[in-house]
């Protein structure tokens, strides 16, 4: 289990994170619960209402996406935005390919960020739509 400092101190290595105060930092690091995950649980369901934020603090997860994609995402990466975004269904599955530590946020303090860091929410789009082109590539190509 993370202590409160060590949690910001991993916030900070997160790009998603990186700009934030030390006090919004810490805000995070209360609302953020953390995970030890094993190796080959499944964390996410596509087609299953999402309720969290997972913020990958070391391991790496594999990601199933439509139209056979994989993608592999690790440490200071997320997934889960959407459907806390726009409340529908999560659009991957995503398994642990390794033991895993994660920072999981609820869509209540999800929102709740949102509010206390404007700049936040930026960069959740900012991300979302380098997914979205990257996934229109694959399918283009």
């Amino acid at each position: 289990m993370f202590g409160k400092s060590s949690k910001v101190a991993l916030l900070q290595k997160v790009p998603l994170f990186r700009d934030l105060s030390r006090k919004r930092l810490e805000r995070i690091a209360g609302l953020a619960d953390e995970l030890d995950i094993p190796a080959g649980k499944r964390l996410a369901a596509a087609g299953e209402t999402g309720q969290e934020l997972f913020v990958i603090v070391d391991g790496h997860a594999t990601v199933k996406a439509g139209r056979g994609r994989t993608s592999r995402l690790g440490p200071g990466e997320f997934f889960g935005e959407m459907s806390l975004i726009d409340g529908g269904p999560r659009s991957a599955t995503v398994e642990a390919a390794v033991d895993m530590k994660l920072l999981v946020v609820g869509r209540r303090e999800f929102w709740s960020l949102l509010n206390a860091a404007p700049s936040l929410g930026l960069k959740i789009m900012s991300t979302l739509s380098r997914r979205v082109r990257e996934a229109e590539a694959t399918v283009s190509a």
